[in-house]
């Protein structure tokens, strides 16, 4: 895991938005998994959903404002555009892999009035991870994943960022994110490619292409060539599975993102009582996944899992 810079966090944690949220005790609380991506049909996750959040940079929440946090804060109904199916199919995998997993849909994309999404950057990545850090002891938050951003010269983070990760990690909330699917070799999306940040690349058996052949289990766990890595991903996991979209169809999909939401679902369902202890398993557990250009730590999830 990459190097980061311990925090202390104080008793009351002030969120983006000045709430006061005081920590107190997760034992009787089930563990969550905040999700910061596009939101989710929640009609079709409605035994996991345990709060909902909007953060918009562009568009107004269902309340007619840019935060909303609260039933119908992250629903998207039943959309068809790529971009808003998103969140719903990293649900989707999430809780595939880890069924007994509570989760926290955190909405950052508004939707016109014509189901296509509005603009949105990192800027609402960090909101989100303010969010979290006001609110994991509530929620009893193990994770966040973040399958969002871009490449950006010298992992360019917004401001305040990696102080989120830092003291997220320091909460012992794993910050878990996509490499990307850029064809790069050298470096990762932006947030995957901060300090502390858990990175996830992808393989793609049978073959390296994006057809919708099932993953192949027993095949050699291959790089996939368009997967984003470097010598910091922390771990590789398969890019391929089929993904419940929001009109409860199930579909063929692929790349680091569901590699990403896999590893969460895993991170979870095997969780040792910290960041530490878990990460360390779970290095224990690996075995190498290469292509022509990297080589890393691969995690093999059972096939049962992956229909």
């Amino acid at each position: 895991m990459k190097k980061v810079i311990s925090l202390v966090l104080t008793s009351a944690l002030i969120g983006a938005w000045g709430i006061a949220v005081a920590p107190s005790s997760t034992a009787d609380i089930p563990p969550s998994v905040a999700i910061i991506d596009t939101g989710v049909n929640t009609a079709l996750f409605s035994n996991s959903i345990v709060d909902e959040v909007c953060i918009l940079e562009y568009s107004l929440c269902p309340n007619g404002k840019s935060f909303m946090d609260g039933v119908g804060a992250a629903n998207t109904g039943i959309q068809t555009a790529m971009t808003l199916t998103h969140g719903n199919e990293m649900a989707s995998v999430i809780t595939k892999v880890n069924p007994t997993i509570k989760i926290i849909p955190i909405r950052i994309v508004g939707i016109t009035a014509l189901g296509n999404p509005y603009l949105y950057s990192n800027n609402a990545v960090k909101l989100g991870l303010d969010w979290v850090l006001a609110n994991h002891v509530k929620y009893n938050i193990q994770a966040v994943n973040v399958s969002q951003g871009k490449i950006f010269a010298g992992c360019a983070l917004p401001t305040g960022a990696q102080g989120d990760i830092d003291a997220l990690k320091a909460a012992n909330v794993a910050v878990i994110a996509a490499t990307g699917n850029d064809s790069n070799r050298t470096t990762e999306m932006s947030i995957a490619c901060a300090p502390g940040v858990i990175a996830i690349g992808a393989t793609d058996n049978p073959d390296p292409g994006m057809n919708s052949k099932s993953y192949d289990p027993t095949a050699k766990p291959y790089i996939a060539r368009y997967s984003n890595g470097d010598a910091a991903t922390d771990f590789y996991l398969n890019g391929r599975w089929y993904a419940l979209q929001p009109n409860g169809k199930q579909k063929f999909t692929v790349g680091t993102s569901v590699a990403t939401a896999a590893f969460t679902g895993w991170f979870t369902l095997n969780y040792k009582g910290s960041i530490a202890s878990t990460y360390q398993y779970l290095v224990g557990t690996a075995t190498t996944a290469s292509n022509e250009w990297l080589s890393g730590r691969y995690l093999f999830v059972p096939s049962n899992l992956l229909g």
